[in-house]
């Protein structure tokens, strides 16, 4: 098993230029936003989405899978422009009778150090009355750390989450991320990956008009400081939609655009981290 120690020291050796362009900022906070992960969409309204419904990516909240439509997506990302910080990953979601079945796969980092991450989930609509329905979600994987000359190390990862209109237009969710990782000791926590922090989080998406939309989350992670998370889309035209976000611990500006060719979404975005600079994002959707 890895000792504490050495991880500790390879952790902020896998930040590399990122610790010193932002010997100010908190290596929690760093950390945390290395994770560009759930497509550009996301990344480019703030990082939101823990109440935004029908959406392969189940990173926010698996409870989004429970009205998701059969679906593929890429994506990739490169924390602040470092190859060593380098994401990408895979969705998929297909509606069942018992529910939308989803798998998600990622990996993160390069040679010496890296993060790989696999999931299932289930996510399935609940009535709640003759016009209210639930939407909840439960994903379970593995994650599994690797660094060379020093070994590797698995956890197993769970997250669940829930979703509902409350009234006609407005969304909200609630999703608690890496659940098990709640019951580890300060030992385990020096050991697991850093993106296997346990976090729950509460969202709100209003739409006023099927056009535009508006998103706002508030996130609390184990390791770190509570985040405000901010994020509008506007739908110029059918083929291609605008989008911007903010957000705080650490704090963040986002913009992107969304292209729509048929059953294909193209989707672009950056983000501006106050000291650390830019974090470009891609990411490729198809409905079928």
């Amino acid at each position: 098993m890895l000792r504490a120690p050495l991880l500790s020291t390879l952790r902020r050796r896998t930040a590399l230029a990122v610790a010193l362009l932002a010997s100010v900022c908190a290596l929690s906070d760093a950390a945390s936003a290395q994770y560009a992960e759930g497509g550009a969409r996301s990344l480019a309204m703030g990082r939101t989405g823990v109440a935004s419904g029908g959406l392969t990516w189940g990173q926010a909240n698996p409870a989004t899978w429970a009205t998701a439509e059969r679906g593929l997506g890429l994506e990739a990302s490169q924390a602040y422009g470092l190859g060593e910080l380098r994401l990408a990953g895979a969705s998929a979601s297909l509606p069942l009778a018992l529910g939308t079945l989803a798998a998600t796969g990622r990996t993160y980092g390069t040679d010496g150090y890296s993060e790989t991450r696999l999931m299932l989930g289930l996510g399935r609509t609940l009535p709640l009355s003759s016009t209210r329905r639930l939407s909840v979600g439960v994903a379970l994987g593995y994650d599994a750390l690797s660094i060379d000359e020093f070994g590797s190390r698995g956890t197993v990862a769970l997250s669940l989450g829930m979703q509902g209109e409350v009234v006609p237009g407005l969304r909200a969710g609630l999703a608690l991320k890496n659940a098990l990782g709640l019951a580890d000791d300060a030992e385990a926590d020096l050991t697991r990956p850093l993106g296997a922090v346990p976090s729950v989080a509460a969202g709100l998406e209003y739409a006023p008009s099927d056009r535009s939309r508006l998103a706002l989350d508030v996130v609390q992670d184990m390791d770190g400081a509570l985040a405000v998370r901010a994020g509008l889309e506007a739908q110029i035209v059918d083929a291609l939609a605008l989008r911007g976000g903010v957000g705080t611990a650490p704090v963040t500006y986002s913009a992107g655009v969304g292209i729509a060719a048929g059953p294909v979404r193209a989707d672009l975005g950056v983000e501006l981290h106050q000291a650390l600079g830019l974090t470009p994002a891609v990411s490729l959707q198809t409905q079928f």
